[in-house]
């Protein structure tokens, strides 16, 4: 009787290594003085570099469009565009302010330049290249309103609105908190001039057009609904003079930043992230310099040559110098 060779059962893999977490904790007890070394010289280097950091204040002002008020004619100026061929409406007072047109004005390359020129004010917002002395520039070619502009648009001016409530934010930041409570103060008063010019311009236009209907209209109704016209456009003339600010009305006006009020830098956030990084930075340098041992330790000179070679640029470039030469 033969006997049946017993079946042959496939045999299980081979598990793999399970990893092993006291391994990597054994590696940062090894290393533990190389990463103590990284964290606290970047601990140390962040604070030195923050101490250093000139402090930064910020002013700002809230200002909103005032409300427009309309003007009664709407009849009359159907009459006129018949008559007189006017293409638009005339409105009352103009004071009426326009949110979009506000925003836009403040980020403006025009209101930088009205503000700088104004002002006189290169000298002090390139203060590092002004020779206070001689009264002239230390290089040559000297800041310009373009450069003025890209500092605004860059470092200082920030205008931001609330699409809600229509109420437009202006701020400066500037390391003397007093120069930018004065900033502010000028893109306000510049804004409002822009704005005033604009109105007074035009209001003088249609004055001038409404005179010329007068003198050439006869009817007695009509002359009297012109007159009526022009005199909404010497209100609307007199009130943009009255006003300290034309077309807007300031909620918060600017005030001067305390000493202790410093929006940047932020130098415990500085310092926290700094450490965080360097943390990083040096439980990957422990590892590196684990592997660097352990290539050492297992005699592998062909893995160690290669990553000297590349770690090495001198030896690299030589390496090269021969590879081209050859």
């Amino acid at each position: 009787m033969t006997t049946q060779p017993p079946e042959q059962y496939p045999q299980p893999y081979p598990e793999e290594d399970e990893i092993n977490l006291l391994d990597y904790l054994i590696v940062l007890l090894k290393h533990k003085r190389l990463i103590a070394g990284i964290v606290g010289g970047a601990a140390v280097l962040a604070v030195v570099v923050t101490i250093l950091m000139t402090n930064i204040y910020r002013s700002e002002a809230t200002i909103t469009a005032r409300q427009q008020e309309k003007a009664e004619g709407g009849s009359a100026l159907a009459a006129l565009r018949g008559v007189a061929g006017i293409a638009g409406e005339l409105v009352g007072f103009g004071s009426g302010g326009d949110v979009d047109k506000i925003e836009t004005l403040l980020k403006s390359r025009e209101l930088v330049r009205r503000v700088v020129e104004k002002n006189s004010l290169l000298p002090r917002l390139f203060e590092d290249d002004w020779d206070p002395k001689k009264k002239e520039w230390k290089e040559n070619p000297a800041p310009t309103i373009q450069d003025a502009y890209k500092l605004f648009k860059d470092d200082l001016l920030t205008v931001s609105r609330d699409r809600k409530t229509n109420i437009v934010t202006v701020k400066i930041d500037h390391k003397d908190p007093q120069f930018a409570k004065q900033l502010v103060d000028h893109c306000l008063t510049e804004l409002s001039e822009t704005l005033r010019e604009e109105t007074l311009n035009d209001a003088a236009e249609n004055q001038r057009f409404l005179r010329e209907q007068l003198d050439k209209t006869f009817d007695a109704l009509l002359r009297e609904k012109i007159s009526n016209l022009l005199a909404k456009e010497i209100e609307k003339e007199t009130f943009a003079r009255a006003q300290r600010y034309y077309s807007f009305i300031v909620l918060d006006p600017p005030v001067v930043s305390d000493l202790d009020k410093k929006v940047k830098p932020k130098r415990a956030l500085i310092c926290i992230l700094s450490v965080i990084v360097a943390g990083f930075f040096a439980v990957f340098a422990a590892f590196f310099a684990e592997y660097v041992h352990n290539v050492k330790a297992s005699e592998d000179p062909e893995r160690l040559n290669t990553l000297r070679r590349y770690v090495d640029f001198r030896l690299w470039k030589k390496n090269k110098e021969e590879r081209v030469s050859s």
